[in-house]
């Protein structure tokens, strides 16, 4: 029983030194991504996996488009202040 104990001790221990290593290894293979500037105006397309700035008559006149649609939606919305909960009146006590 108790070599059977030593193991499965010795097992776990050896697994979890793997799991350790390989997390290792994972962690040195994550990459940078590339830094783009926000240009105004402009576009980035991430389609491709790697940004890339795109300065089009047509996705201009699609920026502009989605900016009319979003003013049009949030125009007359008012967000007001929440009402203050109400208090319960408190029965007076007299000592």
């Amino acid at each position: 029983m108790k070599n059977r104990l030593l193991w499965v001790f010795v097992a776990i221990l050896a697994l979890s030194a793997v799991a350790l290593v390989w997390v290792a290894q994972q962690k040195g293979r994550v990459t940078q991504h590339p830094e783009v500037a926000i240009q105004d105006g402009k576009t980035i397309d991430f389609s491709s996996g790697k940004p890339v700035v795109k300065d089009a008559e047509k996705e201009k006149a699609a920026l502009a488009k989605g900016v009319k649609e979003i003013n049009a939606a949030q125009k007359g919305v008012i967000f007001g202040s929440p009402k203050p909960p109400e208090k319960k009146a408190e029965s007076a006590k007299t000592p």
